[in-house]
């Protein structure tokens, strides 16, 4: 009786070549992964490839020749489409061993037939004698002859592969390779995200977290996580088994750590295949490897937002944040009129301040434990704060500046509501220098949070930056004490001030707040003190004043808030110069300032919101009020 006819399976592609005589093929994909089969070259036999170490399991060496057979079959066959038929199954182990076809028709190809004849595989011992192993004999005879392949005796010594199968010590790898393009061969795929590699020439074997991003995982029970399979499929299609280029940009291992051997790196050639897995929705960014990236993070997140604004796949559900600030109202200019603190300042836009809260940094916070007392006092007991005050004052008060809202902060825990934005001098991203400086940190956003600086990553990679240069909160080493005398409501502090101040007669100071028209804070660098100056020659309006401390609020004078807003319009946070010609019975300083050598008591009575006083007879500067009050009643 005739043996039934053996079946030709047809459009099967090889998704990997294990070795010299095993290949894994793929089917069609129907709604997900497709099927897979192992299978093995029918009556050859290729030199075996050494196995990593696994558990208890010493690594094996590779028998002569392995590599090179393998490498032979894989750059063949690798995402090729093949057919191929069943000669027999293996009982016990239930392999099945087939002769492979590539190409169709008449230039179709045994895959078998080549290896032997090729030199890379001989026939197996315990074939059953027939016509099909006899040719194969004959096929490695012809081999054997001509001394190719497997058969080079000359060359057994040099083709066994000595493998670095455990890096001993990454960092030391890492620094030696670190932006050097490395060409490796994909071994697996562990997941989307993670590839096992061999790095040639020099048979370094890694395991490479792709930079930047995480896929769905596999978990250790056997389960996985949505789209876990969808991602290492996507992955494998496109890498596994294939010629790679990698540039390694981190390591997460540490020497003598066996367990983990993971290094950070983007494959290069053919494609970022992290992009790919963004824009599908098959990853997410992840912010601790953003800062590694070579390449532009900009555009990573710019792949996240198109897979999150077409819903794909991790991102089906995905609703974005909802910002209250009205689409015309997001981005704005302004001048700049009060650093606030390290983190928030406001903006003059037309006739309206609009109060800022830097998106995305932290201004220097009081150690662990400590208190810093009111703003007035933590802004020089604060570490730093003082620092990143003057930073931003100095480049920015009194300057034009551009603000992008990238998110708002609603009220919650008795603050209110905080519009969070990008501040731009000219090109200059303000959050970008500060940081830069050691002067603020990055604030820790969630990993899926949208509410985030549109430069977040810039922020991390200037923050590395700073800690690598060792300034500002990142110094370690003691940190600039700033001893500042309060000399406000402090009579006697106040005399025994007086008489050098009056000596010195004008010198800088900074504004540090005005409370009205005529009454305003200073600090004075020279003397390294705090006070209260009061404008000499002038009676101004009172501005209206909030209830504190259980105090009742009183209402302005006539144009008193009017009076406040120009000062602050003048000199708020600027540096000016005082003459001080007393001391009143609260301690307060009375005298004349000027910013850019306009008296304020003068540009007060000359815009018609101070009354020249009638103390100003004795002083230098009565000319100059009368002159100035005389024409404010006269237009």
């Amino acid at each position: 009786m005739d043996a039934a006819p053996k079946t030709l399976h047809r459009g099967w592609v090889v998704k990997q070549v294990n070795s010299g005589d095993t290949i894994v093929l793929k089917g069609r994909p129907r709604g997900g992964p497709p099927p897979e089969r192992s299978v093995s070259l029918a009556y050859i036999s290729a030199p075996k490839l050494g196995r990593r170490p696994i558990g208890n399991e010493e690594a094996t060496t590779d028998e002569p020749y392995a590599w090179e057979a393998r490498e032979y079959l894989r750059n063949l066959l690798v995402g090729k489409e093949v057919s191929f038929i069943v000669e027999h199954t293996i009982p016990i182990s239930g392999r099945e061993c087939a002769l492979v076809y590539i190409g169709t028709g008449e230039n179709s190809v045994c895959v078998n037939e080549l290896m032997v004849k090729d030199g890379w595989a001989i026939t197996r011992n315990n074939n059953k004698q027939n016509e099909e192993v006899a040719k194969y004999t004959m096929w490695m005879v012809e081999a054997q002859t001509s001394g190719i392949g497997v058969h080079n005796e000359e060359g057994k010594a040099n083709a066994i592969r000595n493998v670095n199968w455990v890096i001993e010590d990454p960092r030391m790898l890492f620094d030696e390779l670190k932006g050097k393009p490395l060409k490796a061969v994909v071994e697996s795929v562990r997941d989307g995200g993670t590839l096992r590699l061999m790095l040639i020439p020099s048979m370094n074997y890694i395991t490479l977290m792709l930079t930047g991003i995480r896929c769905p995982s596999f978990k250790p029970d056997g389960g996985s996580e949505d789209h876990a399979d969808e991602a290492r499929y996507a992955v494998e299609t496109r890498l596994l088994n294939k010629d790679i280029e990698i540039l390694l940009e981190g390591t997460s291992g540490g020497m003598g750590n066996a367990k983990n051997q993971n290094f950070v790196g983007t494959v290069v050639k053919p494609g970022n295949i992290s992009l790919f897995l963004l824009k599908e929705g098959l990853a997410k960014c992840v912010d601790w490897s953003m800062k590694l990236l070579t390449a532009d993070p900009e555009s990573y997140r710019a792949a996240t937002k198109q897979a999150k604004t077409d819903r794909k796949r991790l991102w089906k559900n995905f609703e974005g944040p909802v910002c209250t600030v009205p689409k015309d109202q997001r981005e704005f200019s302004g001048r700049v009129t009060e650093i606030v603190n390290g983190e928030v300042l406001v903006i003059k836009v037309g006739n309206v301040y609009k109060r800022v809260t830097m998106s995305s940094i932290r201004q220097p916070r009081p150690a662990e434990g400590t208190d810093a007392g009111p703003p007035s006092r933590a802004l020089y007991e604060v570490p730093y704060l003082f620092e990143a005050r003057e930073f931003l004052r100095k480049r920015l008060v009194g300057k034009k500046v551009n603000a992008t809202v990238d998110y708002v902060r609603p009220a919650a825990n008795g603050y209110p509501e905080r519009v969070c934005a990008s501040i731009f001098l000219g090109n200059q991203n303000i959050q970008e220098a500060i940081v830069s400086k050691g002067l603020a940190t990055v604030a820790w956003h969630k990993q899926d949070d949208d509410e985030r600086a549109a430069n977040y990553d810039a922020l991390l990679l200037a923050q590395e930056k700073a800690k690598k240069n060792k300034v500002g909160v990142h110094y370690g080493g003691e940190p600039p004490i700033h001893k500042v005398a309060d000399l406000a409501g402090n009579a006697a502090k106040s005399k025994q001030f007086l008489p050098f101040l009056q000596r010195i007669g004008r010198l800088h100071a900074n504004v540090e707040f005005v409370a009205s028209g005529s009454r305003i804070r200073v600090y004075i660098p020279r003397d390294t003190c705090l006070a209260t100056f009061l404008l000499s020659g002038i009676s101004c309006p009172r501005a209206a004043r909030p209830s504190i401390k259980g105090q009742p609020a009183t209402p302005a004078e006539p144009f008193g808030d009017e009076a406040l807003e120009f000062v602050k319009d003048q000199i708020m946070q600027r540096e000016v110069e005082i003459e001080v010609e007393s001391c009143d019975k609260a301690g307060n300083f009375i005298g004349y300032l000027f910013v850019e050598d306009k008296n304020m008591s003068v540009e007060l009575v000359k815009e018609g919101l101070a009354k020249m006083h009638f103390t100003a007879e004795r002083g230098k500067y009565f000319d100059h009020l009368s002159r100035a009050e005389a024409d404010a009643k006269a237009a």
